[in-house]
């Protein structure tokens, strides 16, 4: 009995740390989320097993009900909150360094087969979907629309993670970058300063504001 008792103790004590580690990085993440969002947002982030069960391709998801209502919740991939946590609890981020050395005018200053996007993508993408998914919660269903607002909002949700202001900007313009090589889906014509989706059309600043604000700082146009 005193073996069948510590075999099983040892599963639990991982379920359990696993549990607490899970609900620690949602409580961390919610108002980070709810920042972007302009309302009160809780965040789930999958579970150990849900991770390894999950035959889906998301990294992140918000429900609606029938009549076009957000739920006030998001839901993030294990892989995305991996990496934020990682992004959270380190006070340098090496995948990033070179991002200060991209030439950000060049035709594609940021190409796929880069070693500098095979190093920082994960956590390019990891920023993205948190705000992307905020956005969703406020009732925005275009996907392009919504991946637009978000990058306009990576930089102040990088400053909320603990970034510092130059490796946050350095984010969003990263997926300035990539923005227009998604599918149709996700990238627009209208994402750039001054056009329909810009939330500060009153400035020529874009994607990050000269001064970083919460992203809803601006009710997006439709």
């Amino acid at each position: 009995m005193k073996l069948l008792a510590a075999t099983l103790a040892i599963p639990l004590a991982f379920v359990g740390w696993q549990w607490w580690g899970d609900h620690s990085l949602e409580n961390a993440l919610a108002p980070v989320a709810s920042g972007v969002a302009g309302r009160t947002v809780e965040v789930d982030c999958q579970s150990f097993w849900g991770g390894l069960l999950d035959v889906q391709w998301r990294e992140g998801e918000v429900r609606f009900s029938a009549d076009g209502t957000p739920e006030p919740r998001l839901f993030l991939a294990r892989s995305t909150c991996g990496r934020l946590r990682s992004f959270r609890e380190q006070s340098r981020h090496p995948e990033l360094d070179c991002l200060r050395t991209v030439d950000w005018d060049a035709a594609d200053p940021l190409p796929f087969e880069s070693p500098c996007y095979a190093d920082a993508h994960r956590t390019i993408y990891a920023v993205l979907v948190l705000a992307h998914e905020a956005y969703h919660t406020t009732g925005v269903t275009d996907e392009a629309a919504t991946n637009c607002y978000a990058l306009q909002g990576m930089a102040w949700t990088a400053l909320q993670l603990g970034a510092p202001r130059d490796e946050a900007e350095l984010l969003a313009r990263a997926m300035e970058a990539l923005e227009p090589k998604q599918g149709s889906e996700y990238a627009t014509a209208e994402c750039r300063a001054g056009a329909r989706l810009d939330l500060h059309p009153e400035t020529a600043e874009f994607p990050t504001e000269a001064t970083i604000v919460p992203p809803r700082g601006s009710t997006p146009r439709p």
